[in-house]
């Protein structure tokens, strides 16, 4: 019995309800599910498919295993007037990164700033989600991550740091936030992995294989290959900065240390996560610091194009418009993702809204 592709989409509902319908299936409450279902529809309506429903089979998985708690047995320490941790107790990432960035809001209402350090804690899907819930907040915020130890040292050939990304967000005039979302490493995981399933091949100069010499095959990354840092040492010291941050400094697992989602099955990853929100009203009005950005904005997109480029963008832009066109016409799901979709349905005994035989 394979999938058919009549219908490979979904609507934001049926996107939502077949998430949780999945995760209920495992013992996640109604509540964590639908924060699960909400991050990862964020992911996919914005066309992050590597940070959506990409993930379901593999995080149902870990539920099932009992390598992820839910519900968890999260707790709050304060260290400071404008600082917490919170100890995820190796729950769901997504719920632990929303709690610490709406933590990190609330302190910044009171102290201007808010610093959250998570440990503890698993993937927690696209960072530039929480940045997007702080800016409808009025602040703007900054998330670190660390992950998996995949990205080599600049002038090394083996890992030893993860993807490690930052992400920023703050508010602006138009429809949506601005959001500055990027892994350190030359190439996302999720990106190099998509490359590999759809038969491609990966750029010059992002990855080597297990004996440290350049590769463009993605196969190579399972069989001991490495990423490369993005832009050589810069990249590799962002990289480095997210590591302190995120987990050295958090508590949790530290580089090579830390566990994979999809090879380490006897035990919890153990990632950190650092969230930072700043009240901008504390700093100056907020239809001030709106107008101040509007004008770097409208100097940014006037900018002549270069050859080859139709326009010059603000990060964001190209994503809000993937979330207009997938939530008025829904949202594609790969075919290479339908089989295992198909799979979790079956187990679950729910049903697919596109037709299978």
């Amino acid at each position: 019995m394979k999938p058919q592709n009549t219908k490979a989409f979904f609507t934001p509902t049926e996107y939502t309800r077949f998430v949780v319908d999945v995760l209920r299936a495992t013992g996640v409450n109604s509540a964590e599910a639908g924060v699960v279902a909400e991050g990862m529809l964020w992911a996919d309506l914005r066309g992050r498919h590597t940070q959506g429903l990409n993930r379901l089979p593999n995080l149902f998985e870990r539920l099932s295993k009992g390598l992820i708690r839910s519900p968890a047995a999260m707790t709050w320490q304060d260290v400071a007037s404008a600082a917490a941790i919170l100890d995820a107790a190796n729950g769901i990432g997504y719920v632990a990164g929303r709690r610490a960035i709406l933590k990190a809001v609330e302190l910044a209402s009171i102290q201007g700033v808010g610093l959250v350090a998570v440990r503890h804690s698993n993937h927690f899907g696209a960072a530039g989600y929480y940045c997007a819930l702080a800016a409808e907040k009025g602040c703007l915020s900054f998330n670190y991550t660390n992950a998996v130890a995949k990205v080599a040292p600049y002038g090394g050939r083996k890992p030893v740091v993860g993807t490690n990304p930052i992400a920023f967000g703050c508010p602006t005039n138009g429809a949506g936030p601005l959001l500055v979302d990027l892994s350190t490493s030359a190439i996302s995981g999720g990106a190099a992995s998509a490359t590999g399933d759809k038969g491609g091949r990966l750029s010059p100069g992002v990855a080597l294989d297990a004996e440290g010499r350049p590769t463009q095959d993605p196969a190579e990354l399972k069989r001991g290959g490495c990423l490369m840092p993005a832009g050589g040492a810069r990249g590799f010291g962002l990289g480095l900065m997210v590591e302190i941050l995120s987990s050295i400094l958090t508590g949790s697992a530290i580089g090579k240390e830390v566990g994979s989602m999809f090879f380490t099955w006897d035990r919890p990853v153990d990632v950190g996560h650092l969230f930072i929100a700043v009240d901008v009203e504390r700093f100056l009005p907020l239809s001030e610091f709106l107008a101040r950005l509007d004008k770097l904005l409208a100097w940014i997109t006037a900018t002549p194009a270069m050859e080859g480029f139709e326009a010059v963008r603000i990060p964001g832009d190209i994503r809000a418009q993937f979330a207009e066109k997938f939530a008025r016409e829904g949202i594609p799901v790969a075919q290479e993702l339908q089989a295992p979709l198909w799979q979790l349905a079956q187990h679950c005994n729910l049903q697919l809204p596109w037709n299978h035989e």
